[in-house]
């Protein structure tokens, strides 16, 4: 309609300057054979050989029909019709493969009802739509795709479910998950597709539940799905310490207690458990824990936690500490726990040492803190400073050289 316009402006404009050229000098032409004689104007002349150009290509348009009365007729004809449609369809499929979304859309759209499979129209154009972010008219062709070919449901689903998991619409995608996965257990795409979405939703009790399902399907190995059952298990016990102190309890015991023995050993999982447990102030049961698992397995992270035991019998924990050292006098988070409770002692001097050597065997910033706090409140400031620069240090804090003013004594 645009070119149309543009055309009739054009041929106005060229119309007018003619006249004006008419009026100026008309022009004449004669035309001589024999004893016959024409006369004519210029421009009447012009008129004239160009009407006579035109019917001659018309006459030779209608020779060649006349010649091939067959294939005149196709063009007008349904099979003519149909091969149209299929060129449009294959040429607006190269368009989105070529990304050219809107003329791509709009020629499988206008196409479509003359295709012989009209579905993959209407959801080729819907996926072009949804690339340009129109997500309405997206939707309206994947309707108009279930209206073409009522047979097409799942198709139609797994294409709007594409959709929707790139929207960012989690709800409404994990509704239409569920809704195939009733009618076919066993859709790898369905499947695969599912586990992403209650991650993203943070659905761990969902994805459990699906995950015997993966097994079987192959969708996982068996050390994929261990890894997804540990991250399952770590963000279970995480989600339970924003609940109140008696359902955090209750909440981290039971998925304990549901735990395979196996994944029971692996030490994030055992570590992650332990921390619940002293968030939920559950510090006897933590306690009985982490001496159960260091009998069987020595693991220096449940050691860390032992020292941060706020309730319980402070004597009996440094004696069973000492014990410890005996079998596993090179452990540096051994001798931190060991300096932690030696100060809920109130043994100064003792857990001083302690700290000395969990420093010795390892420098951490988190203990030269300890010793840089314990040196301060017992008033030896110049080793108190020491490990505070050596905390600082560790921690990645490098103060540059600076002049700074001298104490002065008052």
């Amino acid at each position: 309609m645009k070119r149309l316009y543009i055309a009739a402006i054009l041929a106005l404009a060229g119309g007018m300057f003619a006249g004006l050229l008419m009026q100026e000098d008309p022009g004449y032409i004669l035309i001589s054979w024999g004893k016959t004689t024409v006369e004519m104007s210029f421009w009447i002349g012009a008129l004239l050989f160009g009407a006579a150009l035109v019917g001659f290509h018309l006459l030779m348009r209608l020779q060649s029909g006349v010649r091939r009365p067959l294939k005149t007729l196709n063009v007008f004809s349904s099979a003519g019709r149909d091969k149209r449609a299929l060129k449009a369809t294959v040429k607006g499929l190269l368009l989105m493969a070529e990304g050219q979304w809107r003329k791509g859309e709009r020629l499988l759209k206008r196409s479509a009802p003359r295709s012989g499979a009209p579905v993959i129209n209407y959801l080729a154009a819907a996926r072009a739509a949804h690339a340009q972010g129109r997500y309405e008219q997206s939707d309206q062709l994947l309707k108009e795709a279930l209206d073409s070919t009522p047979g097409a449901e799942t198709a139609v689903s797994l294409s709007q479910i594409e959709f929707q998991l790139e929207r960012g619409q989690y709800e409404q995608c994990l509704a239409q998950l569920l809704r195939l996965q009733k009618k076919n257990p066993r859709h790898r795409w369905v499947l695969k597709t599912l586990l992403k979405v209650y991650q993203k939703l943070e659905d761990w009790q969902g994805l459990k539940t699906l995950y015997p399902q993966l097994l079987k399907q192959d969708i996982l190995t068996d050390a994929e799905g261990k890894q997804l059952m540990i991250r399952l298990h770590l963000a279970m016990l995480e989600q339970c310490q924003n609940l109140s102190q008696e359902d955090c309890l209750e909440g981290i015991q039971k998925i304990w207690k549901e735990l395979p023995a196996e994944l029971k050993k692996e030490q994030q999982l055992s570590e992650a458990y332990a921390r619940a447990l002293h968030a939920c102030k559950a510090d006897i049961l933590l306690e009985r824990f982490i001496t159960e698992q260091l009998r069987q397995n020595w693991q220096d992270h449940l050691v860390i936690i032992y020292g941060l035991l706020e309730k319980g019998d402070v004597r009996q924990q440094m004696t069973q500490v000492e014990q410890w050292l005996k079998k596993h006098s090179d452990s540096s988070a051994l001798y931190l726990t060991a300096g932690r409770i030696a100060l809920r002692n109130q043994l100064w001097g003792k857990a001083a040492d302690f700290m000395e050597e969990s420093f010795r065997l390892q420098p951490l910033a988190v203990t030269a803190a300890e010793l840089s706090r314990l040196y301060s409140s017992m008033g030896r400031t110049s080793k108190s400073r020491t490990y505070y620069r050596y905390c600082l240090d560790l921690a990645g804090y490098h103060l540059p050289s600076l002049p700074l003013p001298k104490t002065t004594a008052r």
